[in-house]
């Protein structure tokens, strides 16, 4: 029983990264099908490009919100659960590895949405909110090294590179000096996070290739 709720929780996961706040923003702001719009992608940098710059802001807000508090909500309630012993073996569904397991199904959601015939976004935003739950001082960190990229340096691509993997970069760091960031830590998280950052590589490279990109 454990295991079926484990694979729907994975389900409802994929099934929540789906909801691209791109699309419904662009056809609510502006009436547009972003499918039309600029590279024809549903994600934040496509709308800040081809759409408005405020309205790109909004998108990428609300992806990273939906992540975060999405894994929060899953979170606190499995431990919910687990506290008042609502099911034998609940202990497992949110375990830190399983929490990022839901964060990397509702990642490929977002990039490849069933609901949408595949066609998704880059799920940069998306990622942030997961690596922000797991690990929150190094994304917060990094989000702001990328803000200035793009900001005083206008490298859009630089900033959603250094975005996926400096927060696995400082995460060990922090692993291998901080005492008391290791405690709060599981000793795999790196290679989990290592794992992660691959995937989004790999999502990457197939939204890519549908651009013509590559």
């Amino acid at each position: 029983m454990i295991y079926l709720l484990w694979f729907m929780l994975i389900a409802l996961s994929y099934m929540y990264g789906g909801f691209s706040a791109a699309r419904v923003v662009a056809k609510s702001f502006r009436s547009l099908n972003i499918y039309r719009v600029g590279t024809g992608l549903a994600d934040t940098e496509n709308i800040y490009q081809n759409v408005s710059k405020a309205l790109g802001f909004l998108v990428g807000a609300i992806d990273v919100s939906k992540s975060y508090f999405y894994l929060w909500l899953l979170d606190s309630l499995l431990q919910w659960g687990g506290d008042y012993k609502f099911m034998e073996g609940i202990e497992f569904l949110y375990r830190p590895e399983m929490i990022m397991v839901y964060g990397v199904a509702m990642l490929i959601g977002h990039c490849l949405p069933l609901t949408h015939g595949f066609r998704g976004g880059r799920g940069i935003f998306t990622y942030m909110g997961f690596i922000a739950y797991v690990c929150f001082m190094p994304m917060m960190i990094t989000a702001v090294l990328a803000m200035l990229s793009v900001v005083w340096f206008k490298q859009i691509r630089f900033a959603q590179y250094l975005i996926v993997v400096f927060p696995v970069i400082l995460m060990q760091l922090m692993l291998s000096f901080f005492p008391h960031y290791l405690k709060t830590q599981p000793s795999y998280s790196f290679a989990y996070m290592f794992g992660t950052v691959i995937l989004m590589g790999a999502l990457n490279v197939i939204v890519s290739k549908r651009l013509g990109e590559i």
